[in-house]
């Protein structure tokens, strides 16, 4: 027996187990098997390593020109990684479309400048609207803070005035004409000064008085103004006629001349009316038939249809007898024509009346 076996090219060396050095030459079949038995359970430490026989490298031309010549072997470099590609610079949002189409056309240099003093210019822009924004908040602020500042000391006045003038009855209720200003300062000057600075104070408390009463009355006028283009702009969009050059001064000149003349108003009204001097009640009787005259007029309006719609009566011989309301028929009819060119509430009413007698009869 040998005590080494090669192994398979590529393959794990195969161990051989040995008897032991004091088992005799002649083993009978038992002895063998013990003795190998004993051989397989032996620790691995104790086991002697098999080695194995090596065969000599096969060495590729490429290797052996490295082995031979290190400084000269070719060095592998890692592949160099692409640059990424830039994102495009956008334009200005606020630019027109040929303005955008124009700045892609430019060289990159140029668009990261013309990006850069943009964004600088919209971060002043929108720096100077805090700005103004703030402005305006402590302006407003302050009109505010002055105007009830205002307001207290115009609200103070009449109280002044009227504690000067009980003081004037109480101090100098002697003092009632001219003559009595004369006695006084010949008489008693110390006195006579007294009573000239306090007909100085009434004089300035009333001239006050007199200048809050005009400012409030011009801040009325310019509020009243505005009530009135705000409301003529809102009639405008139910009356087009009144949004016309022509037909809207008609209008108005035919509602002051006939209209409410007839349904009572005065012309001093009506100026204190139109200048807000004045103010008119829903429930004032002139605005009541007003009202009422609109009531009729839409139900007039929602029975033409139905007017329209009747059939005419069938044409008689001459000779026959007209069959009774006929004649209210076409009175009916021509007021109706009338009514659809002119829009008349006296026609309205008339054909009102009419057709309640038509239905009576």
């Amino acid at each position: 027996m040998t005590d080494e076996t090669g192994a398979p090219a590529g393959g794990d060396a195969i161990a051989v187990v040995q008897a032991p050095a004091d088992t005799g030459a002649d083993l009978s079949i038992s002895q063998a098997a013990r003795a190998l038995a004993a051989a397989r359970h032996k620790p691995k430490e104790e086991s002697a390593p098999v080695e194995q026989p090596q065969a000599d490298p096969v060495e590729q031309p490429e290797l052996a020109q490295a082995n031979a010549d290190p400084e000269t072997a070719p060095s592998e470099e890692p592949d160099a990684a692409d640059p990424q590609t830039p994102e495009p610079i956008e334009p200005p949002r606020s630019w027109t479309k040929a303005e955008k189409e124009r700045f892609q056309s430019l060289p990159r240099e140029t668009q990261e400048y013309l990006h850069a003093r943009e964004q600088e210019r919209e971060r002043d822009f929108r720096r100077s609207q805090n700005e103004i924004a703030e402005q305006r908040k402590a302006i407003e602020a302050e009109r505010q803070k002055a105007e009830q500042v205002r307001q207290q000391y115009e609200a103070q006045l009449p109280g002044v005035m009227q504690a000067l003038q009980d003081a004037q009855n109480g101090a100098f209720a002697d003092i009632r004409t001219v003559d009595d200003v004369t006695k006084l300062a010949n008489e008693d000057p110390f006195r006579y000064l007294q009573w000239q600075a306090h007909q100085t104070k009434l004089q300035a408390v009333n001239a006050e008085l007199e200048r809050a009463k005009d400012e409030k009355s011009k801040a009325e006028q310019s509020e009243w103004a505005n009530h009135v283009q705000k409301e003529n702009a809102l009639a405008a969009e139910y009356i087009p006629e009144l949004a016309d050059k022509d037909k809207g001064p008609k209008l108005t000149q035919r509602v002051a001349t006939e209209l409410l003349p007839e349904l009572g108003f005065k012309d001093s009204e009506l100026a204190d009316l139109a200048s807000g001097k004045s103010k008119l009640s829903i429930y004032d009787h002139r605005v009541q038939r007003l009202l009422a005259d609109a009531v009729k007029l839409r139900d007039i309006q929602s029975a033409k249809t139905a007017v329209v719609a009747k059939p005419l009566p069938p044409v008689q011989k001459p000779g026959t007898a007209r069959p009774q309301g006929n004649a209210h028929s076409e009175q009916i009819q021509a007021l109706t024509r009338k009514l659809n060119e002119t829009g008349d509430l006296r026609v309205a009413q008339q054909l009102r009346a009419l057709q309640a007698k038509r239905r009576a009869s």
